[in-house]
């Protein structure tokens, strides 16, 4: 009689096995079938939100485009609409040095937001980045300049909306322009 419960068990043991490599014969098939659907798919789906507007990975890169997309926008709004807002003579060169010190600043700040205040920037949806700037005029009007390089005190906050507009305008020309020569170059 033991011997026949010793059988039924091993019976039930190898039934167990087989089972279980069956079961992972099934996870294994699925598994599989996963993989080839984010391949297929190019992997999960992930909403991001750029509100640093990066356009390289490389830092020194990064640091130039931010700049060279600056200088445009402050040259092209000053040479336009400059009588509207600035009252002093400046040269290209000081223009050269605000704009130099207008990125390096913003770089500064918006490195500092993300790494230490990520919500404050999230819940300003980037109007805290907007009130840096226009610090950044402020303290350009009053402390490195003789004399006042605005008109008025109300003329930084306009200036800065302006260009903030301007330069958005140029970042999508500039995306745009970088999709349309990654698909050229992908063919």
């Amino acid at each position: 009689m033991d011997d026949k419960n010793k059988k039924d068990d091993k019976k039930t043991n190898e039934e167990i096995r087989k089972e279980i490599e069956h079961l992972e014969q099934l996870i294994d098939k699925v598994k599989e079938d996963q993989q080839r659907k984010k391949r297929q798919n190019g992997g999960p789906r992930v909403l991001k939100i750029n509100l640093a507007a990066i356009y390289s990975r490389n830092l020194y890169f990064n640091f130039i485009i931010g700049f060279l997309i600056n200088y445009i926008a402050f040259f092209a709004l000053t040479k336009i609409l400059g009588h509207l807002f600035i009252s002093g003579n400046y040269n290209d060169l000081d223009l050269l040095a605000i704009v130099l010190g207008f990125t390096v600043f913003e770089e500064l700040y918006k490195k500092y937001l993300f790494k230490k205040h990520m919500a404050m920037v999230v819940y300003s949806v980037g109007s805290v980045f907007l009130l840096m700037n226009v610090l950044f005029l402020y303290i350009v009007d009053y402390l490195f300049f003789d004399f006042r390089w605005f008109i008025g005190p109300v003329y930084p906050i306009l200036f800065i909306l302006i260009f903030v507009l301007f330069r958005y305008v140029i970042k999508i020309l500039y995306k745009q322009t970088e999709i349309l020569v990654g698909r050229k170059t992908r063919r």
